[in-house]
């Protein structure tokens, strides 16, 4: 597939889902790599700015939401919540008016970028009990000592690396993807996994794979260094990129 064929297929979607692999993950301190990675979600934030977009992230690096991605700005895209049962498509313009003030088309309130990733691997930055003795997650620098206060074991990153995993610290997201998700089925769904290969199938490329053959008016793009093979049961409504998905993201000009 070209970037032309691309851009028409993302220009026209109503629905865009991003998910983003190992290729994505940051080995903290490498700055040549991190300015390549803040290069790479510039041009994914401009890819995606204007859509209906969710992006679930693999990467436990946190540095998504050090980016325009990770914002508490508002997006762009809203929708409108229509009243039709108290529309008066017989009255006359004076009660229509009348009707629109008591009864005001609502908008669904916008959402921040920041509540558009998911990272259900966990964010290293926020730290746990490494004993699991609570359910407490706390941000960067909270507990200074690094000790938890319920118990005196030492804090970890709270990630899947972690036994165990507290997992409330993404599931609040988590459930906000699943409901939009639901608002996708029967939609023109454009579906991007960038660099995701078998380490965690079960989080994207399987569920990703499923999302795209239950929803016959999506269309799937995998890009991946190593295994951008596509399903058979996708057909023609998928495309394999055997490409380093961040130097895809860096060198390809979307026009959209």
């Amino acid at each position: 597939m070209n970037t032309a064929e691309f851009s028409t297929r993302l220009s026209g979607c109503q629905k865009l889902l991003v998910g983003l692999g190992e290729e994505w993950k940051w080995k903290r301190g490498d700055k040549e790599q991190e300015e390549r990675l803040r290069a790479a979600y510039w041009n994914l934030y401009e890819l995606v700015k204007d859509k209906d977009y969710f992006i679930i992230t693999m990467a436990t690096d946190a540095l998504i939401f050090d980016t325009a991605l990770g914002s508490e700005t508002e997006t762009a895209v809203t929708e409108e919540i229509h009243m039709e049962e108290i529309s008066c498509p017989s009255a006359d313009d004076k009660t229509q008016a009348l009707m629109d003030r008591i009864f005001p088309v609502k908008e669904k309130p916008k959402d921040k970028r920041v509540q558009r990733i998911v990272a259900p691997c966990g964010n290293e930055t926020w730290k746990q009990c490494s004993a699991g003795c609570t359910k407490d997650i706390w941000e960067p620098d909270e507990i200074p000592s690094g000790i938890c206060p319920h118990c005196g074991a030492p804090l970890t990153g709270n990630t899947i690396e972690a036994h165990p995993y507290i997992e409330e610290g993404y599931l609040p997201q988590w459930n906000r993807y699943t409901r939009w998700l639901t608002e996708t089925f029967n939609k023109d769904l454009v579906i991007l996994e960038l660099g995701v290969g078998f380490a965690n199938p079960g989080v994207i490329r399987f569920p990703f794979e499923k999302t795209a053959f239950f929803n016959q008016g999506s269309f799937f793009l995998r890009v991946n260094q190593t295994f951008p093979q596509t399903t058979e049961e996708l057909k023609e409504r998928a495309a394999g990129v055997h490409q380093n998905s961040v130097d895809w993201i860096l060198k390809n000009d979307y026009n959209v």
